[in-house]
């Protein structure tokens, strides 16, 4: 149902290795999600005589496979696993090496449980240069490439800050969120628990955008030279 796809945020494509759910407007983007993983192109099965992993020839009864999260081209006992791949927002499980297989299953929580918590958002006060600008829901947006803000009151609606990109996002704690520009303090004792949760949520979603900026200036590198 192509309605669905719009209004959940996603869009359904199909891939060399299956059928994958992507944040609609990451979709053939230039500048995908920071959360996200791009499919890897697969090592070529010309260079790979042997397993990679173990060195074990290949033959018509030892045949290749090839790890959807790195593409290391491997033999079907260091590249059996098949686990649900969130990351890169495929609908099944696919295979896994063993070492891309630890760090999926690290993972996990974040992408099954509290990316939810990101989207569904976190009342706070917000202060903008030291002055409060008013109440407002934070939340991640529907393609995870920002940090979006609902209401803020009557007469506030001026100061309502633009989305935060999350590569732009400084530091988070379990007090406050901090931008260059903006902090977010939560102020409703009531709310205590569900506040922690989000902002712990918003920490390890930073450890992924940290990971992604590494990735992304290795990338520039190998270019470069």
């Amino acid at each position: 149902d192509t309605n669905f796809f719009q209004s959940s945020g996603k869009q359904l494509i199909r891939s060399r290795s299956g059928l994958r759910m992507v944040p609609h407007d990451s979709a053939g983007s230039s500048e995908p999600s920071p959360l996200s993983l791009d499919e890897p192109a697969w090592q070529s099965d010309r260079d790979c005589p042997a397993c990679s992993l173990c060195s074990c020839w290949f033959s018509l009864s030892n045949r290749r496979h090839h790890c959807r999260r790195c593409g290391v081209c491997a033999c079907s006992q260091c590249c059996q696993r098949r686990l649900p791949l969130p990351r890169m927002g495929f609908v099944d499980p696919v295979l896994h090496c063993q070492a891309c297989a630890e760090a999926t299953r690290a993972e996990a929580g974040f992408y099954g449980r509290q990316i939810r918590l990101l989207i569904a958002g976190c009342t706070f006060e917000l202060s903008l240069g030291g002055s409060a600008a008013g109440v407002f829901v934070c939340r991640l947006a529907t393609d995870q490439r920002s940090l979006q803000f609902e209401g803020g009151g009557s007469g506030l609606a001026s100061t309502k800050p633009e989305p935060i990109p999350l590569l732009a996002v400084q530091s988070c704690d379990l007090v406050t969120v901090i931008d260059s520009d903006a902090e977010l303090s939560s102020r409703r004792p009531e709310t205590q628990r569900t506040t922690l949760a989000w902002v712990s949520a918003l920490q390890t979603a930073m450890k992924i955008v940290a990971d992604f900026k590494r990735r992304t200036m290795t990338e520039c590198s190998i270019s470069i030279d």
